[in-house]
């Protein structure tokens, strides 16, 4: 198989597809030959995220991706869904299989972060934020499946974090939902492992992404610059470099592609987290 491979006539769902990396994985998918779905959700359920607000407007967001897209002659539609929502994500599969009759791949590029230390944090908090990681990534899977055999087999791809490697102070929550991707991957994957249908995830470093401009608000020291703040990340990172949207959109289109891939979380972030 050469690759990239050509995803012509394949359908491909993304949600959490309307900014950054997950716009990123939309136009990868669509520059591809795929038919995608970039899903995002209008309102979230707890104002206990990085955007500090339940009114995120990730569906508009989605939407003008899409245009933006479909004007360039790529095959790219928005889809409106709460991914911790049963019944919107039961919404959101009946809608893909009356417009596209299939599906091919499922890209979880959804997440939600929060700073706080263990001794502030309430239970709510604490919660919310694993949930809003977690029970997406649960819900979406589960929906998917029926769509990923009808297809024959498939991929899911689900987005832990370097947080889903090591742990970081003040996100006790948000690391404890990144492993448990880890971990819902690797059973998933077994699970389907006869059905054709292989579960994978990736995990990011630092990307100069909407979630790592609110924590470096959160992490900024007394005197510095947010640049100043910004190197001091860098200076963590064994490459020097950050990583990139396209970074992470390539390693999902890899695990897309990669038929005997199954079970396995790669990193995606210059080399921070070391066996």
């Amino acid at each position: 198989m050469a690759f990239p491979e050509r995803l012509d006539g394949r359908v491909v769902l993304v949600v959490g597809g309307a900014r950054g990396i997950g716009a990123a994985v939309v136009e990868t998918f669509a520059r591809q030959g795929a038919t995608v779905v970039a899903a995002d959700a209008e309102r979230l359920s707890s104002d206990v995220n990085h955007y500090s607000s339940r009114q995120v407007g990730g569906h508009t967001a989605a939407q003008t991706l899409a245009t933006a897209l479909r004007d360039n002659g790529l095959d790219v539609t928005a889809a409106e869904v709460n991914a911790a929502d049963d019944e919107a994500v039961q919404r959101l599969f009946n809608g893909i299989e009356a417009d596209h009759g299939r599906l091919d791949t499922v890209v979880n590029a959804f997440g939600v972060t929060h700073v706080s230390t263990v001794e502030n944090m309430t239970l709510t908090q604490f919660r919310d934020v694993v949930g809003g990681n977690l029970d997406g990534v649960f819900l979406i899977s589960k929906h998917a499946l029926p769509l990923l055999r009808r297809a024959g087999g498939g991929a899911i791809i689900n987005f832990s974090s370097i947080s889903g490697r090591t742990g970081f102070a003040k996100e006790a929550h948000y690391c404890a939902a990144k492993f448990g991707v880890i971990g819902f991957t690797a059973s998933l994957a077994r699970e389907l492992a006869g059905t054709g249908i292989r579960v994978n995830a990736v995990c990011p470093g630092i990307v100069r992404s909407n979630m790592w401009e609110y924590l470096l608000t959160e992490f900024v020291r007394p005197g510095e610059t947010r640049e100043q703040c910004w190197e001091r990340m860098r200076a963590l990172i064994p490459q020097q470099e950050f990583q990139t949207p396209q970074d992470v959109a390539e390693a999902v289109l890899y695990l897309a592609s990669a038929r005997r891939v199954t079970g396995q979380a790669i990193s995606v972030d210059g080399g921070m987290a070391q066996p």
